[in-house]
């Protein structure tokens, strides 16, 4: 089974993708930290990361993208987050984010990306 980690402070969207992906057949992973999502990222099981920008803790932000790039630097990221300025999507990009989703997101949108990305 393919596995998938999904980084977000937020309980409800960490269940949401759980249940969601769960249903298109992945193994999901959970962390709801920064810290915890980039210990998880460095196993070579996982084929994508969905990421909050903005968490308590750290690394959080630019600089967590920045921290599993480091120790996973072809592993597809997705980066979902209220905020969206143009700056923070373009160092996403520069970073090698592979989307830049907007919150709130259909349903669609994630899995047209996983057609495209995991393969």
């Amino acid at each position: 089974m393919r596995k998938l980690l999904v980084i977000d402070d937020d309980e409800n969207v960490r269940h949401y993708f759980e249940s969601l992906l769960g249903r298109l057949g992945y193994e999901v992973v959970l962390a709801s930290n920064g810290k915890d999502g980039l210990a998880a990222a460095a196993n070579p099981e996982i084929e994508l990361v969905i990421s909050d920008l903005i968490m308590p803790g750290a690394p959080m932000g630019i600089d967590l993208i920045r921290e599993i790039r480091k120790v996973r630097p072809q592993c597809p990221i997705v980066v979902i987050s209220g905020e969206g300025d143009s700056q923070t999507v373009e160092d996403c990009n520069t970073l090698g984010v592979t989307e830049f989703l907007t919150k709130p997101f259909e349903i669609g949108f994630i899995r047209d990306i996983l057609k495209r990305l995991v393969i």
